[in-house]
């Protein structure tokens, strides 16, 4: 048994940083390779990101019903797979109308296998130790992401041409597969878990989405969610909009944050899981984003630079906290509140809201930076409130157990 734990921690940790290496050199020219190789206007690649959000949340669930009814190590081993031939696809698309039907359909794999890579590391391990290891990750994940756009600009300062990213990319992903196969070999994961017949695949689905405690994580995981892009999409609109002489601040403030998670978001972790800390930290997240928000409703009121320079700290410092506590929260609640019949099923539909996040978040982030009036910054001000005190009621009555006794109709 410590043995197959010791190859879980050892693969997760490595895949998670060749997983990285690959997305980073992709992601980190996706923007040059669409305009330039693909022939896509500027204008239409954020709308091609969108639809790619989009279809991956609604087919993220039937994807993760899978894995539980076929076997997670399968069906994962094919996600990867077909990332591999979908990632190499992208050399033969051209045009605008090609990109986004491409995006598309690439968004379906490619974005629902996070659930099913959780899924893998969960299944053989304890809570807590699932719960430090998912926190573990960040450091390789941060450090592959680097080295990988690290490598696609050493390859835009050669002129080497941006195909071969595209082949590292695709590559990762099949070394990712032959690293959690060679790992988990022998394990249960391996198996099914449903022996039931296609006709229950709706009740499993609902019964993950709708179990109360589930769904109020949904929503509250879609809220606790927003530093992504606060520190992705306003931080670097506030900086062009306030301080047009530092637009250096803007890297400067993503590799602060890079650094810090990849240090502390597994000591987190093990930190939360103890007396039930990742209670309060889940609430905290919730007040630091609403605290965030307010600050956002009164920029626009500042005028004194100083004032603006001392709001600008706070919000960076409130998004990076908010951070490490939502991310080491959600990795115990995910352990504890999924079932382990309906792991990669229950899991997905937790990370629902997040994903929707990922496709509400840059327009509402967006429109607050260029707004004078506040209102969808007071708005989300309310919404994360409401969400923090529903959480701490919901605690104090003792509405949050163990789910894994939880029967679903056949």
């Amino acid at each position: 048994m410590v043995k197959i734990k010791n190859n879980i921690r050892f693969a997760a940790l490595l895949s998670s940083g060749i997983d990285s290496l690959g997305t980073g050199s992709f992601v980190s020219v996706s923007t040059i390779f669409f305009a330039t190789y693909s022939h896509v206007s500027p204008s239409i690649i954020g709308l091609g990101l969108t639809l790619s959000a989009i279809s991956g949340t609604i087919a993220s669930l039937p994807v993760a019903y899978l894995a539980d009814k076929y076997g997670k190590l399968k069906i994962f081993s094919l996600s990867y797979i077909l990332r591999a031939i979908g990632m190499l696809g992208w050399l033969f698309v051209s045009g605008n109308n090609g990109y986004l039907v491409y995006m598309t359909l690439f968004g379906i794999i490619d974005r629902s296998a996070g659930s099913l890579t959780k899924s893998l590391i969960i299944a053989p391990l304890s809570h807590k130790e699932a719960t430090v290891l998912l926190g573990d990750m960040a450091l390789p994940s941060n450090v592959g992401y680097g080295i990988g756009a690290g490598i696609s600009s050493l390859a835009t300062v050669a002129h080497t041409g941006l195909q071969p990213i595209i082949i590292i990319n695709s590559m990762s992903f099949i070394v990712v597969v032959f690293v959690y196969i060679t790992a988990l070999k022998g394990t249960n994961v391996s198996a099914a878990k449903i022996k039931t017949s296609s006709l229950t695949s709706l009740s499993v689905i609902k019964s993950s989405i709708f179990n109360r405690t589930r769904f109020n994580l949904m929503i509250e995981n879609f809220l606790f969610s927003f530093h992504r892009t606060l520190l992705n999409v306003y931080i670097p609109l506030l900086i062009v909009i306030h301080f047009k002489a530092f637009t250096w601040l803007s890297p400067l403030v993503f590799v602060i944050n890079t650094i810090t998670i990849a240090l502390l978001q597994g000591i987190t972790n093990k930190w939360a899981y103890e007396n039930y800390r990742y209670n309060k930290l889940w609430i905290s997240s919730g007040l630091l984003l609403s605290i965030s928000f307010i600050l956002i409703a009164l920029i626009p009121k500042f005028n004194l630079h100083l004032l603006l320079i001392i709001v600008f700290i706070a919000i960076v410092v409130a998004q990076i906290l908010a951070e490490l506590f939502s991310s080491a929260a959600i990795s115990v609640y995910m352990t504890i509140y999924s079932r382990n019949k309906f792991l990669a099923t229950d899991l997905s539909a937790i990370n629902l809201g997040g994903q929707l996040q990922n496709i509400l978040g840059p327009m509402i982030f967006s429109s607050s930076a260029v707004s004078s009036s506040g209102i969808l910054a007071i708005t989300m001000t309310f919404l994360t409130v409401g969400a923090s005190v529903h959480v701490a009621l919901d605690l104090r009555n003792n509405k949050r157990g163990d789910l894994n006794s939880e029967s679903v109709k056949q």
